[in-house]
């Protein structure tokens, strides 16, 4: 995706949703870097969408002084802290794609002194990218469930397969997709997963 793409993507969010993204980015590298640097790296692709739940019904509870948000209104806090998710994992990716330096071919370092800190979602590593390679948005989405090798083909996969298709279409797509992808995850990761990336994917094409 170009930088154009990515922009009207993110109109597709309030400004609550792209604030407490960033929130939910800053977050997620924290907690990664401390309480839950030991934990397996599959945790960190559903984080952010869980801290964003959490986060954006705490926000909402404190526009409406009620606890709405956690009851009647459980739904749409649901809906909007998945929205958060979704802008914070983008964030990670625009990130990683126009502003992470890269490393030379002459040194195989970065420009300049030393690493740079990555204000990732903890959905991805340094490594899962390819020098000069555009970052599909999906791919954060697939660490710790498909190979480091290919998981850009992959990402790509959905990101083009997806196309024009919705709901079940979609799902069914995206399930026969990460089944072959991802021999090491089990049914119940698969399952998991497979209704992430379905409703990423919807998010990112606005159905």
């Amino acid at each position: 995706m170009s930088a154009i793409q990515y922009l009207s993507t993110f109109r597709l969010y309030g400004w609550d949703v792209l604030l407490l993204a960033g929130g939910v980015t800053l977050l997620t590298s924290l907690l990664k870097k401390t309480v839950l640097k030991n934990v397996p790296k599959k945790l960190f692709v559903f984080l952010p969408f869980a801290l964003g739940i959490v986060l954006y019904a705490i926000y909402r509870a404190l526009v409406t002084l009620s606890a709405e948000p956690f009851t009647t209104g459980l739904a749409a806090t649901v809906e909007g802290g998945f929205a958060c998710g979704c802008a914070a994992t983008l964030y990670y990716v625009v990130y990683e794609q126009f502003f992470r330096k890269r490393p030379t071919a002459d040194t195989g370092a970065a420009d300049g002194a030393g690493e740079s800190e990555t204000p990732d979602t903890g959905a991805a590593d340094d490594a899962d990218t390819d020098m000069g390679e555009a970052i599909p948005p999906v791919a954060p989405l697939l660490e710790g469930f498909v190979p480091e090798e290919t998981r850009h083909a992959v990402a790509r996969s959905l990101t083009e397969g997806a196309r024009g298709k919705t709901g079940d279409a979609l799902r069914t797509f995206v399930r026969e997709t990460l089944f072959s992808a991802a021999p090491a995850a089990t049914e119940a990761e698969l399952l998991a997963l497979t209704e992430l990336v379905a409703a990423y994917l919807s998010s990112l094409s606005g159905t």
